[in-house]
């Protein structure tokens, strides 16, 4: 109650406020917000890490400190430098905090270009693949085929859902975190009766053995996050499997936030490095519920994934930075299961191994040195 009652008076006072004023402060308010929540977040995952590794030194803070304040313009951009430092014993420069990546470079980089990832339908257009699982997409009460968004009927979406199969998975745009998902079965499919969003139905995956081996169950992905070199050119910068788990209670169909485990991929070899980590941080060596253990493992024809995901950044060379989810199926062969080219995950790459972008933070700097939020 209190707290309505304290949005509800600031709520009145800024409406009393010139436009410019309310504007300014709304604003601040938001971004005073964003800053808070990065900060907690990080030192809760620096607490994780200390259990692991040992307390941060004084001068390792003080040397993020004057760093988040020197260079990036803000100490409030230290916090991510701390854990990143934490997790591999020292400082090092060229890191980007990832507050900093969602306030700066990715609003000021890409814009409004960020955008169409988040468009289910718009994605085959754009990276000219045949590599997505669409089977159809769902518009304002609209059936689309993919190749040439023909519309359908529901009979004939039907058919082309479950011609071939027994299940589908939807999607809705703007679907993040495993979050918007739902699974779709042949025999209790009707139309009539769906509240959908809009979205994309896609085939369900089945993955490579090698990721039931370290859990029997579907849905891990592969992250691979490709950013644009100085000459405009889409290279690999970092990799890591997402694989779920039973989070102590029951199973989801797929991998989500709150159960996921992530192992960083080394990008010469596509070995697994020996050590993962749980949604809260904490290290693990081994995969909790099925105890296989990460050291050794090596994915499944990697490098073709990575030319793949390479090539389709090259596609649509308008963002900085993409990250894509993909799936490695029984042939070895690579499936884009989504792409975020909005604020997708560094801050895990940047931890484990970085710095991976200190050529696109540079070129920030450079264009943008006066404008750092």
């Amino acid at each position: 109650m209190r707290n309505r009652i304290q949005i509800s008076y600031r709520s009145s006072i800024l409406k009393k406020l010139p436009n410019f004023i309310a504007n300014h402060l709304t604003k601040s308010i938001k971004s005073y917000r964003y800053h808070q929540s990065h900060k907690k977040s990080a030192l809760k995952a620096l607490k994780a890490i200390e259990n692991k590794n040992g307390k941060l030194s004084k001068e390792t803070i003080s040397l993020c400190d004057k760093h988040a304040t020197e260079y990036l313009g803000d100490k409030k951009y230290a916090p991510w430098l701390y854990v990143y430092s934490a997790m591999q014993g020292q400082f090092k420069e060229g890191w980007i905090p990832d507050n900093y990546y969602g306030t700066n470079i990715v609003p000021k980089m890409d814009g409004e270009f960020s955008i169409p990832a988040n468009l289910k339908a718009l994605s085959n257009r754009l990276l000219k693949t045949d590599k997505l699982p669409d089977i159809l997409y769902y518009h304002n009460g609209i059936f689309f085929e993919p190749d040439n968004y023909n519309p359908v009927t529901p009979e004939e979406a039907f058919d082309l859902l479950f011609n071939e199969r027994d299940s589908v998975i939807f999607k809705k745009n703007n679907s993040l975190q495993g979050k918007g998902v739902e699974f779709f079965f042949k025999d209790n499919w009707d139309a009539e009766k769906m509240d959908l969003s809009n979205g994309v139905f896609q085939k369900v995956i089945k993955q490579h053995r090698f990721f039931d081996e370290i859990y029997p169950h579907p849905g891990a992905t592969i992250r691979i996050t490709t950013a644009l070199d100085p000459k405009g050119v889409a290279t690999t910068r970092a990799a890591y499997l997402r694989i779920g788990s039973s989070s102590g209670n029951s199973l989801s169909k797929h991998v989500q936030v709150f159960n996921t485990i992530r192992i960083a991929i080394n990008l010469d070899t596509g070995e697994l490095f020996p050590t993962g980590y749980l949604v809260d941080w904490r290290a693990t060596d081994s995969h909790p519920d099925t105890k296989k253990h990460f050291n050794g493992l090596v994915i499944p024809n990697l490098k073709n994934a990575l030319r793949e995901v390479e090539n389709l950044h090259n596609n649509y060379p308008f963002v900085s930075c993409i990250g894509w989810d993909i799936s490695i199926n029984e042939n070895e062969e690579t499936e884009i299961m989504e792409w975020n080219a909005g604020h997708n995950d560094i801050k895990f790459s940047e931890a484990v191994h970085g710095p991976n972008f200190a050529d696109l933070l540079c070129h920030f700097k450079k264009e943008h040195s006066n404008q750092a939020i």
